[in-house]
């Protein structure tokens, strides 16, 4: 009964909260402008979902990040009297949501009008330098 009292007593640290609406309004806004040069009504309604997605993977990414920053990459878990060591759930959902983002992200640019495939073409190669 002893134990007990000790782990009631830990306290849990406070988890960073970066999901927010706002952030992610924040995050459709910046993808908004890159695309408004597009005039086809359906492939606008594709790049709404697409863009609303990217921005709800890329701040979900964000956090992971933070959380995995403050509290390691692995996580103890007690079961009964045996102590496991595994990995940080935000690192399986960090891993998860970092493939989905990146290939909405070569989705996305293919839809890019033609300038500003450009202009990303030339920050992915000065990024490389």
């Amino acid at each position: 009964m002893g134990e007990d009292a000790k782990t009631s007593e830990k306290k849990h640290p406070k988890r960073p909260k970066m999901l927010t609406d706002a952030r992610i309004k924040k995050e459709i806004a910046k993808f908004e402008t890159m695309f408004s040069g597009i005039d086809d009504e359906d492939k606008k309604n594709i790049l709404k979902s697409l863009i609303e997605e990217a921005a709800f993977l890329k701040i979900a990414c964000l956090q992971c990040k933070a959380e995995l920053k403050k509290e390691g990459l692995t996580a103890e878990t007690v079961n009964a009297s045996q102590k496991f060591i595994k990995a940080h759930p935000s690192a399986q959902i960090y891993e998860k949501y970092s493939r989905q983002y990146t290939q909405i992200i070569h989705t996305l640019i293919d839809y890019l009008p033609p300038k500003e495939k450009k202009n990303i073409s030339r920050l992915a190669s000065l990024r490389e330098e």
